[in-house]
């Protein structure tokens, strides 16, 4: 019915987590950072207890041991950075920044302290923060280099700002050339920047000087198949599993490059490997339930949604998944609706979540409802074919809500996103009246890109829907052999791409002209071409009446 709203793990940057080592208790408790004045001290014997206990995680001893350190010593800079790290993994938040503040007010300037400062704000979320921590850092020691590797990552992964990341490795590789993980993660910045060919180059350096490093292997791979290359993609994902053969997010990126070929039991199969490789994370249940979804095993993908959910309570992308399978199985819509309103509740400006809770909203019945969440995502995402497919649907193809679709309007929500009741947004009066030929001009501009999206995303029944019934196919043939051959296309394995590309359009009486170039690929076959398509009103809607190649 409709497509689901995971992201295969190249999107969701599966191989991209994390550029540089997660928080752990090494990484904040560092090394030494205050130099001993004349022999051992006091606190050596408790700190070297606790730095045991807390790696074998037994937090009582850790605790104990920290507390007499600090005791024993109470400048010890290092008591602190531990029972900082002891309360971050007992989920002490707040104790853990105040006893991080204190190492850092103990020692000033320190660049270890401020590093495991702001490793400590990144796990906890608070990245604006960890980004002055690492400048600091920097500033206190321009020349070290894993600040500089560290605050990139920042940039990269959690900040959102690719451009700085970059900016921040190149300096880093002239400072090392040798250093494979400053290409590395140029290489990676540079993908996320969207300058996919530099990346690719500055890979392939990598690859040049250190050929079986299984990292760089693997980000090689996430650029090939952002370039559409998925064959040559699963060539180094297999070398970069050969050297790691635990390597979780190869075996993701394995199963979206077989994914991309329309190989989707292997890619089933690949997902699934994954699962015991990364058995704390959401993220491979999730691509198989994907998959399963998209096989139609719906009953497999929602427990396999569930178990991402079980992993990971508040992973929003799964659970808008499992919202948009149990709205289109019409079960569960009491449990549907909940998962709806928690996504829009965290991410409020995302038009997809609101997108999912009007359909989730439409299978309940609750039609105005439906139509004040579509039209929140429409007012997020103006320009976005599907959402204003979906509010027309809903019965809202008003002339002024067209207008307001296709020339993005200042909206003003009423009322903020709840949990007990759909947003309620007031659009810009359209106080210009739009002529019919205009009306019909967008109409036909909103329904040539659901038509587009019907096509690519190989929904037969919905894409043959947009032809009328006084449709004749092009070289004559009978409609219903037409129609047979068209399903027998789109059922084939494999994804497909459909490109609309300067559409020109044209009313003339009662029928609208549209003209454009089209490039269609599938994974063994492309071919572009200038096509013309008539539409005319059928049924109350307008559709298809011919359709040509000029």
């Amino acid at each position: 019915m409709h497509r689901t709203r995971f992201f295969l793990s190249l999107v969701l940057g599966a191989g991209l987590v994390s550029l540089s080592p997660l928080v752990n208790a090494d990484l904040m408790l560092g090394t030494q950072v205050i130099p001993q004045e004349g022999g051992a001290r006091a606190d050596s014997s408790a700190l070297a207890r606790g730095r045991a206990a807390l790696r074998a995680r037994n937090f009582e001893q850790a605790e104990k041991a920290f507390s007499e350190a600090y005791r024993q010593n109470p400048s010890s800079v290092e008591a602190m950075l531990g029972m900082a790290a002891v309360s971050h993994m007992q989920g002490k938040e707040k104790l853990a920044r105040d006893w991080m503040s204190s190492a850092v007010a103990m020692a000033p300037g320190q660049p270890a302290v401020l590093q495991a400062q702001a490793r400590l704000l990144v796990e906890q979320g608070l990245p604006a923060a960890a980004e002055e921590s690492y400048k600091a850092a920097i500033g206190s020691r321009p020349d070290e280099v894993q600040l500089k590797l560290d605050l990139a990552t920042l940039y990269a992964e959690f900040l959102k700002k690719p451009g700085q990341a970059v900016s921040l490795l190149r300096d880093v590789v002239r400072q090392r050339p040798d250093l494979i993980d400053a290409h590395y993660q140029l290489g990676v910045a540079l993908s996320l920047d969207g300058r996919v060919d530099e990346a690719g180059r500055v890979l392939d350096d990598a690859l040049r000087r250190e050929p079986g490093n299984a990292r760089v292997l693997h980000a090689r791979a996430l650029v090939l198949l952002k370039q559409g290359q998925p064959d040559r993609a699963l060539e180094l994902l297999d070398k970069a599993l050969a050297q790691r053969k635990d390597f979780a997010p190869a075996m993701m990126s394995r199963g979206d490059a077989l994914q991309a070929l329309g190989r989707t039991e292997q890619a089933l199969e690949a997902y699934r490997r994954a699962v015991p490789m990364a058995p704390s994370s959401a993220l491979p249940h999730a691509l198989v339930a994907q998959t399963l979804q998209r096989l139609k095993r719906n009953g497999e993908a929602e427990k396999a949604y569930r178990e991402a959910l079980r992993l990971e309570p508040d992973n929003i992308r799964a659970a808008n998944n499992l919202a948009v399978l149990l709205a289109t199985q019409r079960s569960g819509l009491d449990e549907a609706l909940s998962l709806a309103r928690r996504v829009v509740d965290k991410e409020p400006g995302r038009g997809t979540y609101f997108d999912t809770l009007g359909l989730v909203l439409q299978a309940r019945g609750d039609a105005a409802g439906a139509r004040q969440a579509f039209e929140r995502a429409l007012s997020l995402e103006p320009g976005n074919a599907e959402f204003r497919q979906h509010l027309s649907e809903a019965g809202t193809a008003t002339v002024a809500a067209m207008a307001a679709a296709v020339a993005p309007a200042k909206v003003v929500p009423v009322a903020a996103p709840s949990t007990t009741a759909a947003p309620v947004v007031q659009q810009t009066t359209v106080t210009k009246p739009v002529a019919a030929g205009e009306d019909a001009v967008r109409l036909v501009a909103s329904r040539l890109e659901a038509w587009r999206l019907a096509w690519e995303s190989k929904d037969a029944s919905r894409y043959l829907a947009f032809y009328a019934s006084s449709f004749v196919p092009a070289d004559k043939r009978a409609r219903s052999a037409w129609e047979a051959d068209r399903r027998s296309k789109l059922d084939k394995k494999g994804e497909i791409k459909v490109q609309v590309t300067a559409p020109s359009i044209k009313a003339e009486g009662e029928v609208v002209s549209v003209i454009f170039e089209q490039r269609y690929q599938s994974g063994n076959y492309s071919d572009a071409a200038r096509k013309q398509l008539e539409w005319v009103r059928d049924g109350g809607e307008w559709k298809i009446r011919r359709e040509q190649q000029i």
